[in-house]
């Protein structure tokens, strides 16, 4: 007996030693990103050289912009360490040893502490975690951050955008060779959902655009029930109807990327300027013939301005405040692209037109990124999109909501440089 109790205990002891060790080689630092051991690291080329060189390390070509690497440390034995190119719930991931990649990789790997870096060992919760579990991954120092890419701050670049949004936004800008490439949108910058009924083409030129304008009927739309008087989602008020052709130039100033200056003029073709289907219907607030419900339809010429003001807002790729006088409006807004925020990535939208020919309205629009799988996890992003203004009954409210998406048709790796 005495003998089968010294065996026993001799057992459990050795058990616990072995699951103290296993457990001290698993343990880390919830609070300290440099002690993770099992980790997943949302990377960007622009985020630091260490993303260009790992891909190297892969033998990856042509390069990523942007991927998901998954680094697995967990297991004591050097052997069994690795990391994945992609999700881990993606079947196409490949996987590679972590000794293929070099020392510099490595360390950076570890010891990146940004936003992007996400801990998947089981997070340990308390009481407090339901109300302070985001919070806690708040990086305050990410909140403002000066532009990383080249591209965003040169007059003759700044076109340059892989990202083609359903409705308003920035245009995408296909580059040829840096300063000479293609542009192509639906609505204007600062327009949103089926508010304008725009489309423009048109090609960039060391800092000139050069854009063809024209429209699709019913993206702002002449749909009408005449019988009921609804046109109910899209209210067709407050809305701009563009010319059915129209030129538009405009030129960032060459001394950086914060203002542009710009004429749009439409062509006199046909009966009607501003669609096929003739001028819109008429709302009236109440009712009252005497108070119709405002659009601003375009005629004739205009001149156009932008000042702006690119920055990182969380670790986007491309954030900028605005102020635009663009046809005869006055806008105020943001954009960002792909931030961070405690473990999330999206992009956001807000865009103030103040009242003189349409009135007074507020754009409000968040499009939610990384939900796809694998290579797809960023390539596209969709999310609500609302306007506030005065309504048809006389209040303030919802004037349409709808949904927008945004798709990146590629990587633009123009500038990039190793270190």
């Amino acid at each position: 007996m005495y003998s089968l109790f010294r065996f026993i205990a001799l057992l459990i002891f050795t058990t616990s030693l072995f699951t103290g060790i296993v457990y001290a080689q698993q343990e880390d630092d919830p609070d300290n990103p440099r002690t993770w051991k099992y980790f997943k690291v949302f990377a960007r080329a622009e985020d630091d050289s260490i993303f260009i060189t790992a891909q190297d390390d892969m033998g990856i070509e042509p390069k990523l912009e942007s991927y998901t690497i998954v680094v697995n440390l967990v297991d004591g034995n050097a052997q069994n360490q690795f990391v994945m190119l992609g999700d881990e719930s993606d079947p196409s991931a490949q996987r590679y040893a972590w000794s293929q990649l070099s020392k510099k990789v490595q360390d950076g790997l570890i010891n990146w502490t940004g936003t992007n870096k996400e801990n998947l060992n089981a997070k340990r919760l308390d009481y407090a975690s339901v109300f302070l579990d985001v919070i806690r991954q708040i990086k305050i120092k990410e909140f403002v951050a000066p532009p990383k890419r080249e591209r965003t701050i040169r007059s003759t670049t700044a076109y340059i955008n892989p990202y083609f949004q359903l409705f308003g936004g920035e245009r995408l800008g296909i580059p040829l060779k840096r300063s000479i490439g293609f542009t192509f949108g639906i609505g204007n910058k600062y327009s949103a959902p089926f508010e304008s009924d725009l489309v423009s083409v048109g090609m960039n030129i060391i800092g000139v655009s050069i854009n063809y304008n024209t429209t699709i009927d019913n993206l702002n739309t002449h749909t009408f029930d005449p019988e009921t008087g609804d046109n109910y989602p899209w209210k067709q008020y407050n809305n701009i109807f563009s010319p059915l052709r129209a030129i538009e130039l405009s030129y960032v100033i060459p001394l950086g990327n914060f203002l542009e200056v710009g004429v749009l003029s439409d062509i006199k073709f046909g009966k009607h300027t501003t669609g096929s289907l003739g001028p819109p219907n008429i709302f009236y607030e109440n009712g009252d013939s005497s108070k119709p419900m405002p659009n601003n339809v375009l005629r004739g010429t205009y001149l156009n301005a932008e000042f702006r003001y690119p920055f990182r807002m969380f670790g986007s790729t491309r954030t900028q405040v605005y102020a635009a006088y663009y046809a005869n409006e006055m806008n105020i807004g943001l954009i960002t692209r792909e931030s961070r925020l405690a473990g999330a990535v999206f992009d956001f939208r807000t865009n103030i037109t103040l009242k003189k020919i349409r009135n007074f309205q507020i754009l409000l629009e968040v499009m939610v990124s990384n939900i796809g799988e694998g290579f797809a996890l960023n390539s596209f992003a969709f999310g609500p999109s609302v306007r506030l203004s005065k309504t048809d009954k006389g209040s303030f409210g919802v004037i349409t909501a709808f949904i927008n998406a945004r798709f990146k048709l590629g990587d633009f790796f123009d500038e990039r440089e190793k270190k």
